[in-house]
């Protein structure tokens, strides 16, 4: 479904350099995690890929398209979540997916949005304002919006944080269903442990540098 190659990707927040030259190559279907500490460039790599960073030098294309020369095309492909959720916490969930899929200018039915509320665990909450939810049900519910969109790519950064182990399990399931429906997926995260039930290749970044892929069953903890 998204086809993406960076080359020579470099990023710095004023005189710091965070990202030193970055190639990937993410092919339809295939899923790429990013290990790292914090501040080794991950959120940032994401950020941009999400194009809400400008690189400083180096190309991005999605799909064979500029990324720079068209974010708004690149944004249609895809479907970013980073730390914060943006979830409106006054609303419900379902409330909360129906102002999303207006801002996407999707047109689900109320039978199709509970169903989504459902398959994220929180029907008995569908109702209920989002501020009374866990961190790990805002994150549940937060990620289900990949059910009403089906981006081409999924930019996720740290997805398993607040969740527990159902949720991790869920997540995982998640994105096995998205994956083998050729979606693509890249994601940051600090545990190789949480990614095992993925199929994926993984690259460990240090001080903004990417390392060589590691096959997921390859990948030291």
């Amino acid at each position: 479904m998204a086809d993406v190659r960076v080359e020579k990707l470099r990023y710095r927040y004023g005189r710091h350099p965070v990202l030193k030259g970055i190639d990937l190559t993410v092919s339809d279907g295939e899923c790429r995690v990013l290990f790292g500490a914090n501040g080794s460039g991950k959120s940032t790599l994401l950020s941009i890929l999400a194009t809400r960073r400008r690189p400083r030098h180096g190309s991005y294309l999605l799909d064979g398209a500029v990324v720079i020369d068209d974010p708004e095309l690149a944004r249609s492909r895809l479907l970013y979540l980073g730390h914060d959720s943006h979830l409106y916490t006054h609303l419900t969930p379902l409330e909360n997916l129906r102002f999303f899929s207006d801002l996407r200018r999707l047109r689900p039915s109320d039978a199709q949005l509970l169903e989504v509320v459902e398959k994220a665990g929180l029907a008995r909450f569908a109702h209920r304002p989002v501020r009374s939810f866990s961190a790990g049900m805002k994150k549940r519910l937060a990620l289900s919006r990949t059910l009403l969109v089906q981006p081409r790519l999924l930019l996720l950064d740290e997805p398993d944080s607040a969740l527990d182990q159902q949720g991790i399990d869920w997540l995982n399931t998640l994105l096995i269903d998205y994956l083998n429906q050729g979606g693509t997926v890249i994601m940051a995260s600090h545990s190789p442990e949480r990614v095992a039930a993925l199929p994926y290749t993984g690259h460990r970044m240090e001080n903004g540098i990417l390392a060589q892929a590691v096959q997921s069953e390859l990948l030291p903890c």
